[in-house]
């Protein structure tokens, strides 16, 4: 049975970049990279943090080693975009929220 290799997210990138210069893998486009991390978790390493920051980590480094490629950049890009949608939506919940309070009258009748 393989040593599970346990990857924590302040190592993430160096991990990923070490493994891809100790396999000799050529990185052009996320496919490429999307292989690569299947090759790790075959390898037994294990990528302890939420699939959003793995995701993010992958998306970086393709465009790190691949910056001419406009596909990369806007897939980075687009993660540095700000998301005006889900405040949005977090204000439309606050509003639901205050509607659905129901006024139980004076405490002081309780007793």
């Amino acid at each position: 049975m393989k040593e599970l290799k346990i990857i924590k997210v302040d190592e993430l990138h160096n991990v990923i970049r070490d493994f891809i210069v100790e396999s000799k893998t050529i990185i052009g486009d996320y496919e490429d990279m999307k292989s690569l991390v299947l090759n790790m978790v075959r390898a037994g390493y294990m990528f302890n943090m939420d699939r959003d920051r793995l995701r993010d980590a992958m998306e970086d480094i393709t465009y790190m080693l691949c910056p001419d490629d406009d596909v990369n950049r806007d897939r980075v890009e687009r993660g540095l975009e700000y998301d005006d949608e889900s405040d949005d939506m977090e204000e439309i919940d606050e509003i639901d929220n205050d509607d659905n309070i129901e006024d139980i009258g004076n405490i002081t009748e309780l007793n």
